[in-house]
């Protein structure tokens, strides 16, 4: 049985590179429409991906969103996603987490992430960026990260 992955976020990167990448690797992805219906998605989630873009098919600001995952489904783990580097967006996660009140580990996908011990964690934000798909290398250690975190 498919893991169950929410896109919480959605952009168009996440729809067309994301979605076939998770269902190809064993997840089952379910695309939000609007923030409402976020309470009744929740139940047996392995993990939500909320897109860090400027704009999104859900017409709801990043910090909106996962504070409201963060209220119905608390333990749930999360990746976050975006065009730009890890580098260039870790202070956007930090400050995400400072938002939250949230002691966050902060990982992207690179080797000292694989096997991390807090991957599957609901403090941790992992990051992926489109650049993790460029070479079968990157894939393929983003496919083991992600599967460690979407447990």
């Amino acid at each position: 049985m498919a893991k169950k992955i929410l896109l919480a976020r959605p952009h168009p990167f996440i729809v067309k590179e994301m979605q076939p990448f998770l269902e190809q690797n064993g997840f089952s992805a379910k695309k939000l429409v609007s923030l409402s219906e976020l309470p009744s998605n929740v139940a047996g989630l392995s993990g939500a991906i909320i897109s860090l873009a400027v704009e999104s098919s859900v017409n709801e600001t990043v910090e909106a969103v996962f504070s409201e995952l963060r209220r119905v489904s608390p333990n749930v783990p999360v990746l976050f996603a975006a065009m730009l580097t890890f580098d260039a967006m870790k202070g956007v996660l930090r400050r995400l987490a400072k938002s939250n009140e949230i002691e966050a580990t902060i990982l992207g996908v690179d080797l000292a992430s694989k096997g991390h011990p807090d991957l599957g964690k609901p403090n941790t934000f992992l990051y992926l960026s489109n650049s993790d798909f460029v070479t079968p290398e990157k894939r393929a250690l983003a496919t083991k990260i992600i599967q460690q975190h979407f447990r």
